[in-house]
This record gives C-alpha cells, sequence and structure tokens, in this order.
C-alpha cells in the first residue's frame, strides 16, 4: 500500500504526483468539452437552423457553427484547467500561461511572424521547384468571409494550444522532464491528425515536428501566446491566404488558388504544404532557432508568475 502511495501521491504532502493530475485532466476535460459541444449544436440550431455540417469532411465546417463550437471547448478546457489548478496544485491560473501580461501581445505577434515566416519558406521553395502555382482565386471573396475565417481558425490554434501545450504538457514537464515530455505530446500531436482526409506517413511526421516546434515556444517563454501566434499564423497564411489545405481541409473561401503537381512527397498533395518534405526542412530549421536563440525568454511578468 505504501508502495503503490509513493507511486500516485508526494510523501511529504500527499498530493498527486503531477504525472497523474496530467492524467486526470484528460477525462475531465472531455467531459466539459463534450457538454460545450452540445451547447454549441443546439445554440446554433436555434440561432441559425438552417447551418449544417458540411457532407464533404474534406471542407471546413461553417463559421457560423465553428465560431461557438471552438469558443466554448476553449472555456470548457480552460475551465478543467483551473479546477486542476486551483484543487490539486493549488497554484494560480495564471501559471498556465494564457493570462493578459504586459507581453502577451509581444509574443503572441513575434509567433505570428515566425509561423508567416515558415509557411512562405515552404511556399516559396515549392514555387521555385515548379510543383506550386499560385493564382488568384475564382471563388467570390469577401471581407466578412475573410475576416470569419480568421475567428475560425485563431480560435481552433487557440484551442489546440490549451490542449497540447497547457495543462497536461506542463504537468508532465514537471514530472517527467521537459523532452519526455516534448516527445509524448508531439507524437499524440501527430497521431490525432492521422484520419485527416489525404494524411500520408509524411504529413504525419510533419505534424510531430510541428508539436515539437509549438512545445519549443511555450518552454522558450512558458507563456501560450508564442505557440497559439504561431498556431495561427501557420494555419491561416496557408488556408485563407494561399489557398491550400490545413492538413487535408479545404478551406470554404481563399484569397489565391494553389495548384500542385509532381509527386505528393515534394508538393504535399491534397494535404497541403504540410505533407511536403520541404515543411520538413523549415520545421526543423525553426525549431532549431527557437532553441538557440537568446532573444526569446519569459517575460517579468511570467518569471514572477512562476516562482
Amino acid at each position: 500500500m505504501r508502495f503503490l502511495q509513493g507511486r500516485i501521491f508526494h510523501a511529504a504532502d500527499g498530493r498527486l504526483r503531477a504525472i497523474w493530475r496530467a492524467v486526470l485532466y484528460v477525462p475531465l476535460c472531455g467531459g466539459l468539452t463534450l457538454v460545450a459541444q452540445t451547447v454549441a449544436v443546439l445554440v446554433v440550431e436555434v440561432v441559425a437552423p438552417e447551418t449544417k455540417l458540411a457532407a464533404d469532411t474534406m471542407v471546413l465546417m461553417p463559421p457560423r457553427f465553428a465560431i461557438p463550437l471552438y469558443a466554448l471547448t476553449i472555456v470548457a478546457a480552460l475551465a478543467a484547467a483551473w479546477w486542476m489548478l486551483e484543487v490539486f496544485d493549488h497554484r494560480s491560473f495564471r501559471t498556465l500561461g494564457i493570462s493578459f501580461d504586459r507581453n502577451w501581445w509581444r509574443e503572441w505577434l513575434l509567433g505570428f511572424s515566425l509561423g508567416a515566416a515558415l509557411i512562405a519558406a515552404v511556399v516559396g521553395a515549392t514555387a521555385v521547384s515548379g510543383v506550386v502555382r499560385l493564382r488568384v482565386a475564382p471563388d467570390e471573396f469577401t471581407f466578412a468571409e475573410f475576416f470569419s475565417l480568421g475567428v475560425v481558425l485563431l480560435l481552433a490554434a487557440a484551442w489546440e494550444e490549451i490542449i497540447f501545450r497547457g495543462y497536461p504538457f506542463q504537468r508532465l514537464v514537471e514530472s517527467v522532464g521537459a523532452l519526455w515530455a516534448v516527445v509524448l505530446l508531439a507524437a499524440l500531436f501527430g497521431a490525432v491528425h492521422i484520419p485527416n482526409p489525404a494524411a500520408t506517413a509524411l504529413s504525419t511526421a510533419n505534424t510531430v515536428l510541428a508539436g515539437v516546434l509549438l512545445a519549443v515556444a511555450y518552454l522558450k517563454t512558458r507563456a501560450l501566446w508564442l505557440p497559439i501566434g504561431i498556431h495561427f499564423a501557420w494555419n491561416w497564411v496557408m488556408g485563407p491566404v494561399l489557398g491550400f489545405p490545413v492538413s487535408g481541409i479545404r478551406m470554404p473561401a481563399r484569397l489565391l488558388a494553389a495548384e500542385v503537381s509532381g509527386p505528393v512527397w515534394l508538393s504535399g498533395g491534397d494535404y497541403g504544404p504540410e505533407g511536403s518534405v520541404v515543411l520538413t526542412a523549415a520545421a526543423v530549421a525553426g525549431t532549431v532557432w527557437l532553441m538557440r536563440t537568446r532573444a526569446i525568454y519569459p517575460s517579468p511578468d511570467r518569471q514572477e508568475v512562476l516562482q
């Protein structure tokens, strides 16, 4: 019995060990998310009964459905993290890294710039190689559509970062160390994208590398704003701006249209640039730069919170 207690609880204060707190977060967040998604569906059915999920799973769901869905799932994920921090960790909610400290917007803008630069470099390289050609999209595209898609992708990026680089990742860092926490959560990040349309072994490996990049972005700042900025710009520039599928999912409207040809391993095919070996190189380069740069570090507010 004492052996089990030592493995599950800290001997000194009787608290649940960090790794089990990370595990406990999963069903708690999952249950709250299910409730949130049910509420979102009911809200949409009442407010916009004509809105339906696209029959083609390769097309992003309508923003009028996606925005309340993601907004409520973010609330669920944050509520679960708040409860775990309050009850089991006895720490401030600010330690999660999603509070609006003085420098949050600088970290977000830096992340946005890095994410946009990485995708621009990948698309530029594939365009030079001749496997990608961009042209003006023939679709009717309004500012309202562009803005609503941006909101959807921003909320989606924030939700995924809260889930994958938030409470469970942070507790794994505490329990098994940063290296194993990065490996485990990046592998899971790649695995959940396997069912996406047109996924390949290379696209899955690239998604794992993207998970490593985003985890390093969190570790450099100990806040979620930098990875949220990277994640959002990555998807927004790739999808609504340049017209590529985002992880195999087509955007309902775009500024440009991308035409791809040649081998899938180079162009990414129907999965988008994330299925290209060029993105492999970009993700590795971005991760190495983040790890080595001394220009990015936790803000004074963040250091104070983590003490």
